[in-house]
């Protein structure tokens, strides 16, 4: 009896220690929608990132209220990953309250895409198609994501397309947001001033240096 309870311990122990080393090696990562090139516009959304399977992550994009993903002409940028392809990407689905839009698929990719103010990404999927006519946004956006090695803490940054209403009619406007900073562009006055003074220094050193007559 004795040696039968023993060995139905350690039987469960080692089904203990395989689920935990199956939950340690799981990850999900969030990343925050927090800056945009809109004045005044911040905090758009969330993308968060879930290993769903060996070399696979799940990508979910959930926008808050008042703003929806762009469909027709969108992007979904990221950095982190390596080695992904136009053909990485399955089951592209977009929502819509009780809508969803199922089959869609991402038209463009990039492996290096400069958007907006917020730098170059190392992967770009772009321009939704599929969805019905008439729905040019959604609530929320998901996709798969296959690669040799990939899991979700390999992910370190996103850049959207979005629009400044809820739903599928995108709202009246559009901008990128970015889970990253907004590069500073300096203003036209600026560079002017900038260019005046340089050229004022130049004149100077060039002045100190003629040679005397």
């Amino acid at each position: 009896m004795c040696a039968v309870s023993v060995r139905k311990l350690l039987a469960a122990t080692a089904t203990i220690a395989v689920f935990c080393a199956l939950a340690s090696s799981a990850s999900a990562d969030s990343f925050t929608l927090q800056n945009t090139n809109l004045a005044g516009v911040t905090n758009v959304g969330t993308v968060t990132v879930n290993d769903t399977g060996s070399d696979q992550v799940t990508v979910t994009i959930t926008m808050n209220a008042g703003f929806s993903f762009k469909l027709n002409g969108g992007d979904v940028a990221f950095n982190g990953p390596v080695g992904l392809t136009a053909g990485s990407v399955s089951g592209l689905t977009a929502a819509s309250g009780a809508n969803t839009y199922a089959g869609l698929t991402f038209n463009g990719f990039k492996t290096s895409q400069n958007v907006s103010q917020f730098g170059t990404f190392d992967f770009d999927y772009s321009n939704v198609k599929g969805a019905p006519g008439g729905v040019v946004s959604a609530d929320s956006l998901t996709f798969v994501i296959n690669g040799t090695g990939l899991n979700a803490s390999q992910f370190t940054g996103f850049g959207i397309h979005f629009c400044t209403a809820s739903g599928t009619n995108c709202g009246p406007s559009t901008g990128f947001a970015s889970s990253g900073a907004v590069t500073a562009v300096p203003e036209t006055g600026t560079i002017s001033l900038v260019g005046s003074g340089l050229v004022v220094l130049a004149l100077l050193i060039r002045r100190r240096v003629r040679p005397a007559n």
